[in-house]
């Protein structure tokens, strides 16, 4: 299962979610997508979950939800804005 890092402070503005990284100090904007993933991950929604939600509301191929979606996971994880817990 994946959570948000204890270190990542965030807030929604406006139709954005905005992160900070107190570790590194980097800030993230996420854009309507990103945000969809994030707030899913909130509510410990798991990967197939959350790619499954990705089909049902938005007009893509599953190929192709699959690709972004785990693409934007690596991100996260590597940035340590996600971590993974059990």
């Amino acid at each position: 299962m994946l959570k948000i890092n204890d270190k990542v402070v965030f807030r929604e503005v406006e139709d954005k979610i905005v992160l900070i990284n107190l570790e590194s100090g980097f800030y993230y904007s996420l854009n309507e997508i990103g945000c969809f993933i994030f707030k899913r991950i909130l509510k410990n929604k798991n990967p197939c979950e959350i790619l499954e939600e990705i089909k049902h509301s938005y007009d893509v191929s599953e190929e192709r939800a699959d690709q972004d979606l785990g693409e934007f996971l690596d991100t996260l994880t590597r940035e340590n804005i996600v971590v993974q817990y059990n």
